[in-house]
């Protein structure tokens, strides 16, 4: 293939670590091995553990807060990230088609790899972004919280997929390039900056409409809500119980830990991108680690919510068929919350005319119960 007079490097870039020329440099037979076991594990653990969020939110389908549907959206893409991120690794590494590269050269090649593992990295970021907004609009203006309903949940999750579907497609229209890296990884082509302008202006737009500005919109978020919380003035709705104002603060520390996880996890990443885009020399042992540590990401969340959410914890252990088998009570599909059957009440006999009497007024369990109100994670 011919490259433009924009697109071809500069006379004596011939270095492939400087100008993106090709994949990395081999490991050892053992290094390779590592890497594969990496890969597997943590793949397999990130989509099982997605799976289990995704299966506790559909069991709960008819309780579900409007939140929830940005939840299920995180673990949607997470649990894609993990078949995209780590699969062609795993296939290439242990050479599962010994007999045909067909599967990899013809059907699941280096521009869809690229494209799917962007699209749902992105859909990720973006998700936690508007995660980040919806508990600074509950925890610092809970006046405007009635705006974060079911419909504009919709319209987010609309943007959010087709924002991530314009900058992952692009490459594959012309603007920027996916290119092998080795092992797996298929990744925007970021030396391509240092020669090309098209690239540049690329992976510019990139790196800062889908990194910088959603990092500093969660820590502006999260920085609000934290100053908000020392100042005694969180979750003050009107209308909150106290325990309800407990449970969306342990909702946001919550929201703040997988956003921290995800920022820790992707920035070495993104500082090794910005090195490449500007020509300097990046170690292939520092590429090739902040690329798999980056895959990572799609594993924290799970552990987060169990970890962190006592809800969470009680849906997972509802699922489990020893304690289904051991509650003996009915038990309520929303919340997976057991209830004895009722007894019955003995017959109503008239006090004494002498003897005082005293009522009390008890809620019902749905009305009292707050966490039919609140989030889960």
């Amino acid at each position: 293939m011919s490259l433009s007079a924009e697109d071809a490097p500069p006379p004596g870039a011939t270095a492939t670590w400087c100008w993106g020329g090709g994949r990395d440099p081999p490991l050892s037979d053992q290094g390779e091995t590592i890497i594969g076991v990496y890969l597997l594990l943590l793949g397999w653990l990130s989509w099982f553990g997605n799976s289990i969020v995704l299966f506790v939110l559909l069991r709960q389908r008819s309780s579900l807060q409007p939140t929830d549907f940005l939840t299920f959206n995180l673990a949607v893409s997470d649990a894609s990230i993990s078949v995209f991120g780590y699969s062609r690794g795993i296939i290439e590494i242990f050479n599962v088609f010994q007999d045909s590269d067909y599967l990899i050269s013809s059907i699941w090649t280096c521009q869809v790899d690229g494209f799917f593992t962007l699209l749902f990295g992105l859909s990720s970021i973006n998700t936690l972004t508007v995660i980040s907004i919806s508990r600074y609009v509950k925890g610092c203006l809970p006046h405007r919280a009635h705006h974060i309903s079911l419909g504009s949940v919709c319209v987010a999750l609309v943007l959010i997929w087709i924002t991530a579907a314009f900058w992952a497609g692009a490459p594959l229209l012309g603007w920027g390039r996916y290119k092998d890296r080795g092992y797996g990884t298929c990744e925007i082509d970021w030396s391509r900056a240092s020669y090309s302008l098209s690239s540049r202006s690329y992976i510019v737009s990139l790196l800062v409409s889908c990194f910088f500005l959603p990092v500093l919109l969660m820590l502006f978020c999260y920085v609000s809500i934290i100053n908000t919380v020392k100042r005694g003035n969180a979750m003050t709705g009107v209308g909150l119980s106290d325990r309800q104002r407990n449970i969306e603060r342990d909702v946001t520390i919550v929201s703040i830990v997988i956003c921290t996880a995800f920022i820790l996890a992707w920035s070495p990443y993104a500082v090794v991108s910005v090195c490449s885009a500007c020509g300097l020399l990046v170690p292939d042992l520092t590429s090739i680690f902040t690329r798999l540590f980056a895959k990572s990401a799609s594993f924290y969340n799970p552990l987060i919510y169990f970890g962190l959410s006592s809800q969470f914890r009680r849906d997972v252990k509802a699922l489990l068929p020893c304690v289904r088998r051991g509650g003996g009570g009915a038990k309520q599909r929303g919340g997976g919350r057991k209830y004895s059957p009722p007894t019955p009440e003995p017959p109503c006999t008239p006090p004494p005319a002498n003897q005082e009497v005293f009522f009390i007024d008890m809620p019902r369990p749905s009305e009292a119960d707050p966490e039919f109100e609140c989030d889960r994670l």
